[in-house]
């Protein structure tokens, strides 16, 4: 679950608040996983693909997680990026939000950290009791609030992908990062199965 986060509804996600935009989340997460089995990978990729698609601001989520790296890339590949970076994001939640056993979603509490930055912190609670934490820190953008990093049970989405993706530019290159992230991908939906 550490990858994971929270969120909304597959239909058409109200982000006009920071808390609307992670009650949508859960709500898309819920409906991926109580379709479980039943859905398969494919039919929960399509329930939170376009929720997270929405909901996160992958733009500046890749502009972060590239470091320095950012600037070299030119526009295509930036484009590239943010594309197979919301696949992955996508893949990810589709792969483990797979089940549903009276799992449940709350918002515990909102804080503006900054202007235009917003603190929502939410609890997963897993059918034996045991409660993780999702922070999610949000950013307004065309008068939309946007998921620019989730913290889960205390670790930073955005740290971890900052360090794998730099290491890799460093030693592999762009397009070695970004098969990586397809292979993923492809893993997910693998064993994800039908």
């Amino acid at each position: 679950w550490a990858d994971a986060a929270v969120a909304a509804t597959a239909s058409t996600p109200s982000a006009t608040s920071p808390q609307g935009a992670i009650a949508a989340l859960d709500n898309a997460l819920l409906e991926a996983m109580k379709g479980g089995k039943a859905l398969g990978y494919a039919g929960r990729y399509r329930i939170v693909s376009p929720v997270v698609k929405q909901l996160f601001d992958f733009e500046k989520i890749a502009s972060l997680t590239m470091g320095p790296y950012w600037a070299q890339l030119h526009g295509a590949q930036q484009k590239e990026f943010m594309t197979v970076l919301a696949d992955y994001t996508a893949a990810t939640y589709a792969a483990r939000f797979d089940r549903y056993d009276g799992e449940r979603f709350a918002i515990t509490s909102s804080q503006m950290l900054q202007p235009g930055t917003m603190g929502v912190f939410t609890t997963f609670t897993e059918h034996n009791g045991k409660v993780h934490r999702f922070d999610y820190l949000l950013q307004q953008a065309d008068q939309q609030w946007r998921i620019v990093n989730v913290v889960a049970d205390g670790v930073s989405d955005l740290s971890m992908k900052r360090a794998e993706y730099t290491d890799t530019m460093k030693s592999k290159g762009f397009q070695a990062l970004v098969a990586h992230l397809r292979k993923q991908i492809d893993g997910y939906a693998r064993e994800g199965g039908q």
